[in-house]
């Protein structure tokens, strides 16, 4: 049972108080030991050599080992898990396909800031736009990224566009899949949460064969399951979901305020047999099953010359429960209850939403030299099809004799085509202390996005006078409509230099500009980066960036539009903001998001097995995308006025204002018992990250074995810097805001504040134990409560849904013969998410549920302990 109180009484700091100590004894038992900080990386810069150790750029290098102690099955888990300055919000910011399809933050900026690269290759994005949340997003699936594949993971805590292009504003990763010539691994894993439920379980392997001994290809498999752990709070006993009964014996078509008993009426009798945790989707609320292949492969041609490929797939099927259908809601609902669906599902239901998909990568390319210079030419083709579907559902505008309850929402389709060549070469130089990196490249990509319509079944009804007067589509999410479909085509070239050498022994600088052209949105500008850094000694080293940089908005947000209907006979319009709707509410065409980025740290190793680095940073970027203001009509309350999309009656001057928009807009007047609500994504204001990222580690012999510890923190502010203006068009309506509150949260602290990550881990003989303490920061969130009001108390307010700890320990066995074993528990301490406080519940959530958590930060619901056993064969 989770409480609102820690089950850690320690200070915040005493996490970094233990990685000091730890600091302080590895000089004296130092043992030479390699680790990751020697690893000669290939991210963030161009220039041959470098390492973490003497990188210009803060950069963290992950293990098999890491990943393997970190407990999680796909890329997203581990990186959200081992580094503090990546965060995975909850499930309520990222509500329908975004509970599935997952956006992770870096440095509290938008996952579509972080560039995922593949053996140093783009990785396509996912097809699916986030409409909530992380408003126009389309992010690389990190959750589609199999552990099993990976050899190690570069990941780049800087800006990057003038190395890569559009998107590496907050970072980059860099996966490096394994190059095995011989040997594999063959791996099981299963687990479950302290109640018994949320089963995972996976098998993975991976086997590498020499080719002659010019080359290697290395395979790689993996299957995954996970199961819900639901944690959903109780109802209130006096809230009822089943129609209450009336003096004459029949059903009432009403319930009293927040569901209680009418006046003149009697309780149903289900009412005492009744599931009292029907919502089933809060926790871990998705059913997953995941399975993914791959290959990694080389082979020298002779000559200077080699070819190479590499490609994965992975095939997603997911499950995630939206809201109960309660029965008093579907007998309340004159279309469902006159068409038989109250009959149908005389208890309620739970639709779920589903998808299927399927995520293909394949890169080729040959490697060469050519008069000094080293070229390497490729080609990258990344695809990701998404169909959408709804099942134990309904459609109200069908009758339910009909006995169709699973839809075809329609398909979400993305592919990107890739050709670059990169040219690099060393030259001797009279003023510099070392040879200089010379870099050339250039690109060209095309891309398509395309939305094709679901069954008619799916959206029959969502539009007045198609058979449900806007209350009907298929429940939890309606069919794409044809009106919305698209398919969108562009196409864009860069060309990028580089330069970095050592101008000192102890000075290093490396620079970079790169220019793009889209086919949309013209040319980027010239983008450039500068990094440098100068060792006083082994002991300390200053280093620092100054890069700009941007962000096309993604082609599937350019060309996404959807239509959805409510069951009170109100729809949804997200329109094109180029659209002719678009245009008569004030919108204007979409541009990239440009950004300024600044680094500046200090690093070193103290003795030879501890370093330690402090990098300062700040953001920002303009023209940030997000959601305009709801504009609307609504007729469906029974007075039949018009109303805005807040509720608040219109004076005939706005109204005559809003029917002249719609009217340009192409939008139908609704008629008494409709309504319509229409926004768009736009430029909502420039926004600025700042903070610190602050690692230490060491290695030392400890008795017979060795002592390995890492303390990872992040500390970040966020701010808005400029907020855009209410369209000309919507000034001197009602309600209409750039940001609501809701949106602000969303884009400024979904993240927490800080975070701290301290991993110990002792190896001696054939024993191993890993233990990892993490701390989340303080956690913003905002409340609005016109409720209290009545009580003379606050209507609004902010309260803390962090300051919590969480403890993860491995244990490992090795068995002999190949074989070892671990055992682990994450959150070993049943550390739960915060309830949310009572002030800030609404009457109506008070009335219904016994309480409430917060579901939107970084530990979701209250999942609890979780107990996973693994059994590793290498041979």
């Amino acid at each position: 049972m989770s409480s609102n109180k820690s089950k850690h009484p320690n200070l915040p700091f005493n996490t970094l108080a233990l990685a000091v100590s730890c600091a302080l004894i590895a000089p004296a038992q130092a043992a030479d030991v390699s680790d990751a900080a020697s690893v000669v990386v290939v991210t963030g810069s161009r220039a041959g050599g470098r390492t973490v150790e003497n990188s210009a750029s803060p950069i963290d290098v992950l293990t098999q080992e890491d990943l393997a102690n970190s407990g999680a099955s796909n890329l997203l888990g581990a990186l959200t898990t081992l580094i503090p300055s990546f965060s995975l919000p909850g499930q309520s910011p990222q509500p329908d396909l975004g509970s599935i399809v997952l956006g992770v933050q870096q440095r509290n900026l938008s996952p579509s800031y972080t560039l995922v690269l593949i053996n140093g290759k783009r990785r396509n994005t996912t097809a699916v736009v986030s409409e909530n949340g992380f408003a126009g997003s389309a992010a690389v699936d990190l959750g589609l990224i199999p552990i099993s594949a990976i050899d190690h993971v570069e990941v780049l805590r800087d800006g990057a566009s003038a190395l890569y292009g559009s998107a590496a504003i907050a970072g980059t990763v860099n996966v490096i899949l394994k190059r095995n010539a011989q040997g594999g691994n063959l791996s099981v894993k299963a687990g479950a949460t302290s109640k018994g439920d949320g089963d995972n379980r996976s098998f993975t392997a991976d086997k590498g064969f020499a080719l002659d001994d010019r080359g290697f290809v290395s395979l790689f498999a993996q299957l995954s399951k996970q199961k819900p752990a639901v944690r959903s709070s109780p109802l209130n006993t006096s809230y009822l979901y089943y129609p209450a009964i009336k003096a004459d014996s029949t059903l009432s078509t009403s319930l009293g305020p927040n569901n209680s008993l009418p006046a003149g009426a009697s309780i149903n009798p289900k009412e005492a047999t009744r599931d009292n945790a029907p919502w089933k989707n809060s926790g871990q609320k998705l059913d997953v099953r995941t399975s993914s292949v791959g290959y990694n492969a080389e082979y020298d041609l002779g000559g200077d010359l080699s070819a190479y490929s590499f490609a994965t797939y992975t095939d997603r099927r997911a499950y995630s429960a939206q809201n109960f259908r309660s029965p008093y809601a579907i007998y309340s609902n004159t279309l469902a209850r006159n068409n038989g669906w109250f009959g149908y599902y005389p208890d309620g239901y739970t639709p779920q939403e589903s998808t299927s998909d399927h995520e293909a990568q394949l890169v080729a390319g040959l490697r060469g030299n050519l008069a000094g210079w080293n070229w390497d030419l490729s080609s990258n083709y990344g695809r990701d099809k998404v169909d959408v579907y709804t099942v134990h559902s309904a459609n109200y505008a069908l009758p339910a004799s009909s006995g169709q309850t699973d839809f075809y929402i329609g398909q979400n389709g993305y592919s990107l085509w890739t050709n670059t060549l990169d040219l690099t070469r060393s030259v001797a130089t009279s003023w510099t202390a070392k040879p200089l990196n010379l870099s050339l490249g250039l690109e060209y990509s095309q891309e398509h996005s395309q939305l094709k319509p679901g069954e008619p079944n799916a959206y029959l009804g969502v539009i007045p006078g198609d058979g449900g007067a806007g209350s009907g589509g298929a429940q939890s999410l309606p069919g794409y409509l044809p009106r919305d479909a698209a398919d969108t085509k562009r196409h864009s070239y860069s060309a990028y230099a580089g330069a970095g050498s050592n101008v000192t022994d102890a000075w290093f600088v490396d620079a970079g500009l790169r220019g793009e052209h889209y086919s949309d949105f013209g040319s980027s500008g010239l983008i450039g980066k500068l990094s440098t850094r100068y060792d006083f000694s082994p002991a300390f080293a200053l280093r620092g960036t100054a890069s700009n940089g941007f962000h096309a908005p993604a082609l599937q947000t350019v060309s996404f539009s959807n239509t959805s209907g409510r069951p009170n006979g109100l729809i949804s319009s997200l329109v094109r903001p180029d659209s002719a709707a678009g245009q008569a509410l004030g919108a204007v065409p979409l541009a990239p998001e440009k950004a300024k980025g600044f680094t500046l740290g200090v690093t070193g190793d103290v003795a030879t097995q501890f370093n330690y680095a402090i990098d300062f940073y700040q953001t920002e970027v303009q023209h940030t995308l997000g959601t305009s203001a709801n504009v609307g009509l609504d007729r469906t309350n029974s007075d039949g006025q018009f109303r805005d999309a807040t509720g608040a009656v219109l004076s005939p001057s706005q109204l005559a204002i809003l029917q002249s928009y719609f009217t340009a807009a192409g939008l139908a007047i609704p008629q008494p018992g409709n309504g319509l609500t229409a926004h768009y994504f736009t430029d909502v204001g420039d926004v600025r990250s700042r903070g610190v990222d602050l690692t230490l580690d060491g290695k030392q012999k400890l008795g017979t074995g060795v002592l390995k510890w890492n303390f990872a923190a992040n500390f970040n502010s966020s701010a808005f810097t400029r907020l855009s203006g209410v369209p000309a068009k919507l000034q001197g309506l009602p309600n209409i805001s750039t940001l609501s509150l809701t949106n602000q949260q969303n884009t400024l602290y979904l993240a927490p504040r800080d975070k701290q990550v301290l991993d110990i881990a002792y190896k001696r003989g054939a024993y191993s134990i890993d233990v990892r303490e993490t701390r989340i920061g303080k956690v913003r969130r905002f409340w609005t409560n016109a409720d209290n009001a009545a009580q003379g108390l606050p209507t609004s307010g902010e309260w803390d849904a962090g300051k919590l700890w969480t403890t993860d320990v491995t244990l490992g066995w090795n068995l002999g013969n190949g074989f070892d074993a671990k055992f682990s528990v994450a959150n070993l301490f049943n550390q739960g998410a915060r309830r949310v406080p009572d002030i800030s519940r609404t009457n109506a959530s008070k009335a219904q549920y016994q309480y409430a958590f917060d579901t939107s930060g970084p530990l979701g619901a209250d999942i609890g302990s979780q107990y996973v056993a693994t059994l590793n064969y290498k041979f």
